[in-house]
């Protein structure tokens, strides 16, 4: 993924033509839409800095005009990401937001990324590559919310995609208003303080067109959106109209109560098992490896057992599950099996005697191959999101003070100005502090009681070709603190 910065200029666009029908006909929005008001529909002030993912359609420019509008206006930045699936067009959207965001004094970073059009879940990935992308870029910022500008018919049209590859009832509702990103902690975990909020849920596609119409402001049109090939676009383009035809303007108003009705059943049956969340124990596994005692979930009424593990993988994956899923799940755990559950994304369900472990896909994605610089003194930032310290410490006593087994002081001497960090490898060999001397370090971790889908997830740092600390776990017995000790190098995981 690389970034560009778009210095053409777009002169005045004309009006697309759904825009120039509605304004030639004197369409005007019901309700005068203004910033404050969306804002206070999802619990934001309305000077909070924000984050809008700008597309150019329409409803992402109405969101960003509104924003600049508003009489507090406040900090706003744009992102607008070019997944270069749409040749010329592509470049042209992102010609335009520039140029909107140049005119509307407003920061812009325009990021390109390609998506491979040849693979299985095309939109699925542009998404996800999209987000990434978003929570990047609030995080340099330092911005805690990322506004996108999903609206009553994204809402319809998830509804019934979820309805027709067979969510369960619960899954059955459409896009949170607000959603915290620690779920899609498989693209970003470092991004659990941020939340994705859609202000403009209310609102339905011919409003937002409407607003902008009358105050003869110009969108771009994605034409992918036409592709039938997508489920949504058939949903968009063939379902809905359908539904529109044959029960007129109260069809939309019928889903949308059914929508809320299964939303507010949803609600009480997760307030009815709320005590059942997911846990992180232990210091040296993936911080994304997630525990739950199995005993609670199976003391739940099967219908219960099945809304609660529903709601618990939703949470920790940003996905629904299936029907057939949840049941393989619920017969493993009524017949007392240890198994494991391969599940979307990567996502990795294990069910042991006592209880259940998620994998995210981050914490068995790190290669092998794959090697991290760690300056002394300096810190790095794991693909995982967790962070490795390292301090360079005067001598003292000979003691070393007790820490936390995610800290270690060792000693510095010959020590390489910049350690590496990677993962297991077959052949690893260690000798931890205490022991005679080296062993394999698989066995040296499966004694350490390291659950084995756990153990890739286990940072080694090296100090050139000498293993000194197994994070989390133990310290080499070389790099132990001894009475003529000068230097000592303080390491920490986070």
């Amino acid at each position: 993924m690389k970034v560009i910065q778009s210095k053409a200029r777009v002169s005045d666009s004309p009006l697309p033509a759904q825009a120039a029908e509605a304004h030639a006909s004197g369409a005007e929005p019901e309700i005068r839409l203004n910033w404050e008001a969306l804002a206070a529909g999802v619990g934001l002030e309305r000077n909070e800095p924000v984050l809008v993912a700008l597309s150019g359609g329409a409803d992402s420019v109405l969101l960003l005009r509104l924003l600049a509008e508003s009489p507090a206006r406040p900090a706003i930045h744009a992102l607008h990401f070019d997944h270069g699936l749409r040749g010329d067009e592509s470049l042209a959207d992102a010609e335009f937001c520039h140029a909107l965001c140049r005119d509307l004094d407003i920061p812009l970073r325009i990021e390109r990324g390609a998506v491979d059009r040849s693979q299985r879940g095309l939109e699925a990935r542009a998404r996800r590559a999209r987000y990434h992308a978003l929570t990047l870029e609030a995080e340099r910022l330092g911005l805690a919310h990322i506004l996108t500008a999903h609206h009553s018919g994204d809402r319809l049209e998830t509804l019934i995609q979820r309805w027709v590859r067979g969510d369960v009832l619960f899954g059955l509702t459409g896009p949170n208003p607000r959603l915290n990103l620690q779920a899609f902690s498989e693209l970003n975990p470092t991004a659990s303080t941020l939340s994705l909020v859609r202000p403009m849920l209310e609102l339905g596609r011919e409003e937002i067109r409407a607003h902008l119409s009358a105050g003869e402001h110009a969108w771009r049109e994605d034409s992918s959106n036409r592709d039938t090939r997508f489920t949504r676009n058939r949903i968009r383009t063939r379902v809905l109209p359908e539904l529109f035809g044959t029960s007129a303007s109260r069809a939309l108003e019928q889903l949308g109560s059914f929508e809320l009705a299964v939303r507010e059943l949803g609600e009480c049956v997760d307030a009815s098992t709320a005590h059942l969340a997911w846990e992180r124990r232990g210091e040296h596994g993936p911080v994304s490896a997630r525990r739950l005692s199995r005993s609670g979930l199976v003391a739940l009424p099967g219908p219960l057992q099945r809304a609660a593990l529903w709601r618990l993988l939703a949470e920790a994956t940003g996905r629904g599950s299936g029907h057939k899923l949840l049941e393989l799940v619920l017969d493993g755990l009524e017949a007392s099996r240890s198994e494991r559950h391969q599940l979307p994304g990567g996502w990795c369900l294990h069910l042991r005697s006592r209880e259940l472990v998620l994998t995210a896909p981050q914490a068995r994605a790190n290669s092998n191959r794959d090697t991290h610089d760690l300056p002394v003194p300096g810190e790095l930032r794991l693909p995982d999101g967790r962070l490795l310290r390292a301090q360079l410490l005067e001598a003292r006593d000979a003691s070393s003070p007790k820490l936390p087994p995610t800290e270690v002081e060792l000693d510095a001497a010959d020590l390489a100005t910049e350690l590496t960090v990677r993962f297991l490898r077959p052949g690893d060999r260690f000798h931890p502090l205490g022991a005679p001397g080296s062993r394999r370090l698989c066995r040296f971790l499966a004694d350490a009681s390291v659950p084995r889908e756990e153990r890739d997830g286990v940072p080694l740092v090296f100090s050139a070709d000498e293993l000194i600390w197994v994070a989390g776990v133990r310290p080499a017995h070389a790099r132990r603190i001894r009475p003529g000790t000068q230097q000592r190098v303080r390491l920490s995981l986070e």
